[in-house]
């Protein structure tokens, strides 16, 4: 538990985060069949909450003890999870592994709490083959990619995660459908360059991009124009109801 040197010490002379974790003790040292952690991290500050992450998940290998993991911390809910079960008012929204909650959300819920999400409200203009299917998006026809069928005139949402998007200077743009907007805000994160983008449609999406190690000047000026598009077929896309009852 990380907690060597501290053998001798009363509770309250315990931190929170220290307490967290004697508590974690107590519960798996019984080797309980099933054991529910209910934010059992919450207290504990980024790096020690994210060893004390893969700490939590060799004891579960090593004891073969079921947790189940109550978190609102949806990066949380990713890492710790073999499978992740969404709740919104008491009711269930999907079931799956990380990845398909991530890559696949069956509803605007699903997508909008899991992670951040674009969201384009779509009507579908062709049926093409191979759930392909062309779609005006303000105004503009795309095609996209769908896992399952549509008919003409339904109303869909395209939902993509930052890292889909692809940002580039209006100069470099190539000829093919695409966005215009500006730079609202741009964050570095060390790893990634996020980018809040307010499209000339009045539409505000975020990107995400890796550093490109042979660009050193990659960046972005706020107020500057852009051209914005995605990687075709990275696209998911549900049918435009909110909520599954």
């Amino acid at each position: 538990m990380q907690l060597h040197g501290f053998e001798q010490r009363l509770p309250h002379q315990l931190s929170g985060g220290q307490k967290q974790r004697v508590a974690i003790a107590r519960a798996i040292v019984n080797r309980p069949k099933v054991l529910l952690l209910d934010e059992s991290l919450s207290a504990l500050d980024h790096k020690l909450r994210q060893k004390m992450q893969n700490e939590l998940k060799r004891i579960q290998r090593q004891l073969n003890i079921t947790f189940i993991y109550v978190t609102h911390d949806q990066e949380e809910a990713l890492t710790m999870s073999d499978r992740v079960l969404v709740i919104n008012n008491g009711q269930p929204q999907q079931v799956g592994t990380p990845r398909e909650i991530y890559e696949s959300p069956v509803n605007l819920f699903v997508a909008r709490f899991i992670g951040e999400s674009n969201v384009f409200k779509a009507r579908i203009t062709e049926r093409l083959e191979d759930f392909q299917y062309m779609a005006e998006i303000h105004g503009i026809e795309w095609k996209i990619f769908a896992d399952h069928k549509f008919d003409i005139d339904d109303m869909v949402h395209v939902i993509l995660r930052p890292e889909d998007l692809r940002v580039m200077y209006i100069e470099d743009a190539p000829q093919e459908s695409g966005f215009l907007g500006q730079v609202i805000e741009r964050n570095y994160t060390g790893k990634t360059l996020d980018s809040v983008i307010k499209l000339d449609n009045g539409h505000t999406l975020v990107a995400s991009e890796f550093f490109n190690e042979d660009d050193p000047d990659f960046d972005y000026k706020i107020n500057q124009k852009v051209w914005v598009n995605w990687v075709h077929g990275w696209e998911h896309v549900i049918k435009a109801d909110e909520l599954k009852k």
